[in-house]
């Protein structure tokens, strides 16, 4: 085990270093040529200094990027047969060469994240600023944990699929899939749950590294109007999914095959649940209560039509070829059936 995290190191070190080199270029370059302090005069025409621009956005952005590309780099092997087939041929149990891949992954991430940062925080505490600049070091370990749930999670999204652009599709759509009902219940319920739905971008994983530096920004610009309570509530769930997708990662490592790599994706969490989820809470959002179903052409129809065709190209994403199975289109009319169904009995289509 020990041998294979030392070669795992030595593996990444070249993405590693050019990583680091464009994050640490980046924050130092934009820290080297912004002003952080504004100068304006009030109405007694006394000069007002106010901070501005603590440049929190970059390290922010160098997370989450890095948080959705080292997930595929890392557990592309297992797309390819020939990969698979050096990578499982190796003295070692799929569930460790998982937890290495996941080390050489959390090592891609936090040391540019890392040297990046406190580079960046150099140059702005050597500048003149007015900034509680103190609240620098608990925003980078605060945002760590989110960032390594993130990791997580995409890596399990990635890892549900057969070939690289399957896993892509699938880090984005599992990302948003929690937003589809939200909509819906911010559509047809928002008058008795409305408290509720000023949480419900919280279950979007990536929700909860962007609000802590939000929250970070407003306290080193000495800013306030950021709820602790939504803080805490998306960093929980957020921790949850990422427990949760952890979990699954390692559960299901030791059932990989090598025969699998370049099939067609058909786990469970990919295109088999995703498209009639999403065809079903697009068609439910998208109708009106203004127009019928039947008669003239209305937009419920035009939407009916247009998810089902959304559907339909899926679907040839999902099988590679134009012809699909039957029971493919048995699952999108029922999708669409049922999705009227929910819409006619909460007002949104009439059929006179």
């Amino acid at each position: 085990m020990k041998k294979s995290i030392v070669y795992e190191l030595k593996r990444i070190i070249l993405p590693l270093c050019i990583f680091t080199a464009i994050a640490s270029a980046i924050f130092t370059l934009t820290a080297l040529t912004t002003e952080f302090i504004n100068t304006y005069h009030d109405n007694a025409n006394q000069v007002v200094l106010v901070a501005k621009n603590s440049l929190v956005y970059i390290p922010a952005a160098i997370l989450l990027i890095l948080s959705y590309v080292v997930p595929v780099m890392q557990f592309s092997y297992r797309m390819k047969r020939r990969s698979t087939d050096l990578w499982y041929s190796l003295p070692i149990r799929r569930s460790e060469l998982v937890l290495v891949r996941s080390i050489g992954g959390m090592a891609l991430i936090l040391i540019p994240y890392t040297v990046s940062y406190w580079l960046g925080f150099t140059v702005i505490a050597c500048s003149e600023n007015i900034f509680s600049i103190g609240w620098y070091v608990p925003l980078y370990f605060a945002a760590i944990p989110a960032a390594l749930c993130l990791f997580g999670i995409n890596s399990f999204c990635f890892t549900r699929a057969n070939t690289i652009h399957d896993g892509i599709i699938f880090i984005i759509a599992l990302n948003l899939a929690l937003l589809m009902p939200f909509l819906c219940l911010n559509s047809y319920y928002y008058r008795y749950a409305s408290e509720f739905m000023q949480y419900g971008l919280g279950l979007l994983p990536f929700v909860a590294p962007i609000h802590i530096f939000l929250v970070f920004n407003a306290l080193i610009l000495n800013h306030g109007g950021y709820s602790a309570d939504f803080t805490l509530i998306v960093c929980i769930l957020c921790a949850a999914e990422g427990a949760a997708a952890y979990f699954g990662l390692f559960w299901t490592a030791g059932r990989q095959k090598a025969e699998n790599a370049g099939q067609i994706s058909d786990s469970v969490f990919g295109y088999k649940t995703l498209i009639p989820w999403y065809v079903f809470f697009s068609i439910v959002t998208t109708t009106s209560p203004l127009f019928g179903l039947l008669g003239s052409v209305s937009l419920p129809l035009i939407s009916l039509i247009m998810n089902f065709i959304y559907g339909l190209i899926a679907y040839f994403v999902y099988r590679r070829s134009f012809r699909i199975k039957k029971y493919d289109l048995l699952v999108l009319a029922t999708t669409c059936i049922a999705a009227v169904a929910f819409a006619a009995l909460h007002g949104r289509i009439t059929f006179s």
